[in-house]
């Protein structure tokens, strides 16, 4: 018993039995760890493989229709189809197939017979051969008419399956004359090419009910036993644990069902997580006996005497921390144990005086970026799936000048509060002013929306103080934990996602890598912008405009567009905000301007009289100059007035009201015709748009697009028509997609209409060849 009662001993024993503890628990969650990392392994494994699949599949399938669809426009193919010369149409059809390398091009005339199939195959010398199909001058195998929209894009001939897609052939009064089409071989080399980026075993098979025929395999032959393991897994569904399988049904093939399967043995897969996990154990079991070695070296140095250590303990308790402490004597337990006890309390309270200082803001109690690294550093060494949502209040700044600093610090604590009270597994910190962090050690970035929106609900609750009340409203930025990244990459991240949404006017945005490389290329086109509108690289498209009472192209929108030298046509919503952000919108809109008053004329001397649009920012009503140089430029430039129009959304008028109507009142007074552009995506009011002098509304596309399938579209659309015919505007349609809609504005008394139903923005060459073939001229 007496051997039991030393210190030692029993510091010893707890280290053992605490070590063998901790060694099952680890060897436990080891195993558990590894259990779940095999199946999300093998889960990921087969959804990697279906994306792979189903992006091979439909790049084909999208390469094969386009391709069909620009050959069936190619007037010369036409001409030798029509005039009936086989052997020139035959040459021709097969410079179409040879352009995309297909295997096979098939052409049927329009009664039913097949005038030309060509099918290509590797000689002996990896040349290709062209050869007639078996089919030629055959009846065609499927009935013509509109089945070949809804056609198998599958297609077996010689015991050869086919991906294939056809497209009509069309003349006159696009009345069909044939159609064509091209295919791609299914085979090994599809088979190679799948193995080759999932990793998996790769084919496909042919099934009847008791009939298999694999008609393409990656490797080698497909063995007779992994032959029977797919037939049971794809006929019968019958799987097996020692594979892993995935299958597609594809389509039917002549009676015949069509799947791509892929598998792998589950062993061979899994080989590097069985080995990892044997290292584990390995590494576990070494360290028993180096613990216990530890344990017992360590229970031994604790249970040493140290006489001097009360009076060194005493003189430390007073705060004196430079003294080194010595041990080289026994000393009594229990004037250790009350010495340090003593020393603990006073040394306790002030280092939790200074850490709350070094770690906590003073304003809201919430810990600060220190706390924040400290808390997260062991969440990235533990591999947490963690994530972080940088949040950055709105409008701090004026709050601050305007209410004065005592009513923001109160705005900032309220803040805090919520933040605290939006997710319980969520830690809150602020960073700097106006910046906070929320902080999840775990979280899932499909459930982040659901989350944010809670925020957004928690944040943007009114907030009274005094008798002032306040709109509380954020932009977020969030970031998702990698591997090998450190709490400042995943800050840096967060705030990369923030400046985003802001750029972007969003409430909030998920970090993506892509976000960087935007940012980067932001920054080279932010310098490269100024020398772009001084060497003329922009170009103007223009988008026709129906007046829909006379049938007739009478107004066009010019829409800028950047002809980079090295990254080619860069679309507007691209460079636009980088003009806004970097001062260069009034020159932009200027050469725009400017660039469609000389359209004008070159449009007069093509007998050609046609009203420009032309849209404008805030920034150019913030100029006060910019009014008077639009109306002499089209003095010197011999432009009507009649034939310009400004367009204005309803955002350029709300940042500043009062100078925006009293820069359209100078316009309005000099003829120039002013319209409300994308009415209803704004904030202005009916109070405001009374005051506006402005002759016409663009109702915005995302009510068009959909007008006959939406009753509220309709609602919204009849409503605003009424609206501004009894305020003496006109309306324009923006988004007119389809004939019905068109028809349907018409009747409702619309004055103009716009979308890709008319015409997409082209470049002026494009515009005036499509004008003068269009029914609207």
């Amino acid at each position: 018993m007496l051997f039991f009662n030393r210190l030692q001993t029993r510091i010893f024993a707890f280290f053992v039995l605490l070590i063998i503890t901790v060694l099952s628990l680890s060897f436990w969650l080891t195993y558990q760890a590894n259990q779940r990392l095999e199946q999300q392994y093998v889960a990921n494994q087969l959804e990697v493989a279906s994306l792979v699949f189903e992006s091979q599949y439909d790049n084909r399938n999208y390469y094969l229709a386009a391709f069909a669809a620009t050959a069936a426009k190619d007037f010369g193919l036409k001409d030798i189809f029509i005039d009936g010369d086989n052997r020139s149409f035959l040459v021709a059809l097969n410079n179409h197939r040879s352009r995309i390398n297909a295997s096979l091009a098939m052409a049927v005339s329009a009664e039913g017979n097949v005038i030309g199939q060509l099918v290509a195959s590797q000689g002996e010398l990896g040349r290709e051969a062209v050869a007639l199909g078996s089919e030629q001058n055959e009846v065609f195998r499927y009935k013509l008419g509109s089945e070949f929209e809804t056609l198998s894009p599958f297609y077996l001939l010689d015991n050869k399956l086919y991906q294939i897609k056809f497209s009509p052939l069309t003349s006159g009064g696009n009345s069909v004359i044939g159609w064509v089409g091209f295919g791609f071989l299914i085979d090994d080399t599809l088979a190679n090419s799948l193995q080759k980026l999932t990793g998996l075993n790769s084919g496909f098979m042919l099934t009847t009910e008791n009939n298999v025929i694999a008609v393409g395999h990656s490797g080698l032959s497909l063995p007779d036993d992994e032959t029977s393991l797919l037939s049971r897994y794809i006929i019968e569904e019958k799987t097996n644990h020692d594979y892993i399988l995935w299958k597609q049904f594809l389509g039917e093939v002549d009676g015949q069902s069509l799947h791509a399967y892929m598998y792998k043995s589950r062993s061979d897969l899994l080989a590097s997580i069985e080995s990892q996990w044997l290292q584990q154990v390995a590494v576990l079991v070494m360290m028993l006996p180096v613990s216990l070695l530890l344990a017992f070296w360590i229970s031994g140095s604790i249970t040493r005497p140290i006489t001097q250590l009360i009076a060194q303990a005493r003189f430390i308790a007073q705060g004196n921390y430079d003294s080194s402490v010595s041990v080289d004597s026994s000393i009594e337990l229990q004037q250790l144990a009350t010495e340090f006890t003593s020393m603990q309390q006073a040394i306790l309270q002030r280092e939790k005086a200074i850490a709350h200082q070094a770690y906590h803001d003073p304003l809201t109690n919430l810990g600060n970026r220190n706390e924040l690294q400290r808390t997260i550093e062991p969440w990235l060494v533990a591999g947490s799936t963690m994530g972080l949502c940088l949040i950055n209040i709105r409008r701090m700044t004026e709050i601050n000048v305007t209410l004065g600093h005592a009513v923001g610090d109160e705005v900032i604590k309220e803040v805090a509060k919520r933040l605290c009270e939006v997710n319980p597994d969520a830690l809150a910190y602020r960073l700097s002013g106006d910046e906070f962090v929320l902080a999840f050690k775990h979280c899932e970035h499909q459930s982040f929306d659901v989350l944010l929106k809670k925020l957004q609900n928690q944040i943007g609750q009114d907030y009274r103080y005094q008798d002032v009340m306040l709109h509380l409203q954020f932009t977020a930025g969030v970031s998702f934990y990698q591997p090998n990244v450190d709490i400042v990459t995943l800050l840096r991240q967060a705030d990369t996602a923030l400046q985003h949404a802001k750029i972007n006017k969003r409430d909030y945005q998920i970090y993506d890598a892509n976000i960087d490389k935007n940012s980067i290329e932001r920054f080279q086109l932010i310098n490269e912008l100024k020398v772009a509108i001084e060497q003329n690289q922009l170009v103007l498209y223009y988008q026709p405009k129906l007046n829909l009472a006379k049938q007739k192209i009478t107004h066009v929108e010019a829409l800028v567009r950047w002809n980079h030298p090295a990254r080619g046509i860069i679309p507007p919503d691209t460079f636009i905000p980088i003009a806004e952000k970097t001062m260069q919108m009034d020159a932009l809109t200027r050469w725009v301007i400017t660039e469609a008053m000389d359209q004008y004329h070159r449009w007069q001397l093509l007998g050609i009289n046609m009203c420009i649009a032309v849209n404008i920012s805030a920034e150019n009503l913030k100029d006060e100059q910019f009014c008077h140089w639009v109306i002499n430029a089209l003095a010197e430039h011999n432009v009507p007035v009649a034939a310009m129009t400004l367009e204005i959304t309803e955002d350029a008028v709300v940042s500043d009201p009062e100078l925006a109507v009293k820069q359209l009142t100078l316009l309005r007074k000099n003829g120039l015709t002013l319209s409300i552009d994308d009415y209803g995506t704004g904030y202005s009011s009916l109070a405001q748009l009374k005051q506006l002098p402005v002759d016409e509304l663009k109702i915005d596309k995302s009510f068009v697009q959909k007008l006959l399938e939406n009753e509220a579209d309709q609602i919204i659309v009849q409503s605003t028509l009424q609206l501004a015919h009894n305020l003496g505007l006109k309306v324009v349609a923006e988004g007119i997609e389809d004939k019905a809609t068109l028809e349907w504005l018409t009747k409702l008394n619309c004055e103009m209409g716009q979308g890709f139903y008319l015409s997409r923005p082209l470049p002026e060459q494009q515009f005036n060849d499509w004008l003068g073939q269009s029914d609207y001229l």
